[in-house]
C-alpha cells in the first residue's frame, strides 16, 4: 500500500476543518440541512478542500470512484505515530486513508448542495466517519496544544458563549493556500 506524507500544518488545518464539519453536521441533525448550508456559504467549501488535498497527496481523481473503507488505529500504530510526531517526521497516511476523507468530504459538498431536505440518519452517518478519521487517525498525527486549538473551531450552532477560532487562523499557515 502506497504511503503518502503530508506536511505537519496541512493536517492541523485537516483536523480543524473536519472537527467543524463534524459538529455542524451534528448541530444541523437539529434544525436541517438549509441552515447548514447558509452557514457553509462564509465557509471554506468541503470540495476546495478536497482539491488542495488531491494537489498536496498527489492522488488520482479517478480513482475517486471506488469505494475506501479505514480502520481506526491500534494502540502499536497510535504509538508509532506519536514516535513519529516527536522525532518530527512528517505525518504519514495511506493512500486509502486519503482517499477515504476525500470521498468523505465531497459526500460533504453534494449533501449541501442537494435543494431538498436531508435525513437526518444520513447526516449522522457522514458525521460519524468523518468523526472516525479525525478523531481515529488524525489526531495522533499533530501536537497536543493543535489539537487543543483545533477543538475550539467556529461552527454551525456554537454556543455564543465560546470563544471560537476561525478556519482562516489554520490557512494562514498552510503552503499555497490561495486555492482555498
Amino acid at each position: 500500500m502506497k504511503k503518502i506524507k503530508l506536511e505537519y500544518n496541512l493536517c492541523v488545518f485537516l483536523f480543524a476543518y473536519l472537527n467543524q464539519a463534524d459538529l455542524s453536521l451534528h448541530r444541523a441533525g437539529w434544525t436541517g440541512i438549509r441552515k447548514l448550508k447558509n452557514f457553509y456559504s462564509n465557509q471554506v467549501n468541503p470540495g476546495e478542500v478536497v482539491r488542495f488535498l488531491i494537489l498536496s497527496a498527489d492522488i488520482n481523481v479517478n480513482k475517486l470512484e471506488y469505494y475506501y473503507g479505514i480502520k481506526e488505529y491500534s494502540k502499536k500504530k497510535i504509538i508509532l505515530s506519536r514516535i513519529n510526531f516527536l522525532l518530527r517526521f512528517p505525518p504519514v497516511f495511506l493512500q486509502d486513508e486519503i482517499y477515504y476523507i476525500c470521498q468523505k468530504l465531497m459526500d460533504l459538498e453534494k449533501m449541501l448542495e442537494k435543494d431538498v431536505d436531508v435525513h437526518q440518519l444520513e447526516m449522522e452517518k457522514l458525521r460519524i466517519e468523518i468523526s472516525k478519521f479525525s478523531l481515529g487517525i488524525l489526531r495522533y498525527k499533530i501536537s497536543y496544544k493543535d489539537y487543543s486549538k483545533a477543538l475550539k473551531i467556529e461552527h454551525y450552532m456554537q454556543h455564543d458563549g465560546l470563544k471560537e477560532i476561525k478556519i482562516k487562523e489554520f490557512i494562514k499557515k498552510l503552503p499555497n493556500s490561495s486555492g482555498l
